[in-house]
């Protein structure tokens, strides 16, 4: 009976470590994000974030490596180089640029590389 009991104690920890909780997606860039913020710096520091207005604009970030959406049309492909640096691959031009990106669950913000501040903040759908 000892033996059932341990077998059925190890088997329901197991269980619980493994599983990830429904909707956890704490750091994960994947998913369909809206955009709702736009930086615009007129280059000497002073810009901020303006809400963005109108009709939404997605972005869907895809775990392939592709991208989609009408909130940066020009981007297709993305590629993750560390904790805080993309690699974008632009439908307009054949290098690749170094965008930064901050990722919590229910936010992210772009920064492609710009000589004046820009950026872009989405929430999580």
């Amino acid at each position: 009976m000892k033996k059932v009991m341990l077998a059925l104690l190890i088997i329901t920890a197991a269980s619980y470590i493994s599983c990830k909780k429904e909707g956890d997606t704490a750091g994960e860039l994947y998913g369909k994000w809206k955009l709702t913020e736009q930086l615009s710096d007129p280059g000497d520091g002073s810009g901020k974030y303006q809400k963005v207005n109108g009709s939404p604009k997605y972005l869907t970030i895809r775990k392939t490596g592709e991208i989609e959406g009408e909130a940066m049309p020009e981007i297709v492909s993305y590629k993750i180089l560390d904790s805080v640096n993309l690699e974008i691959t632009s439908k307009n031009h054949d290098q690749p640029f170094i965008y930064r990106y901050k990722v919590t669950s229910k936010t992210l913000t772009l920064n492609p590389p710009c000589i004046e501040g820009c950026g872009y903040r989405f929430i999580r759908e």
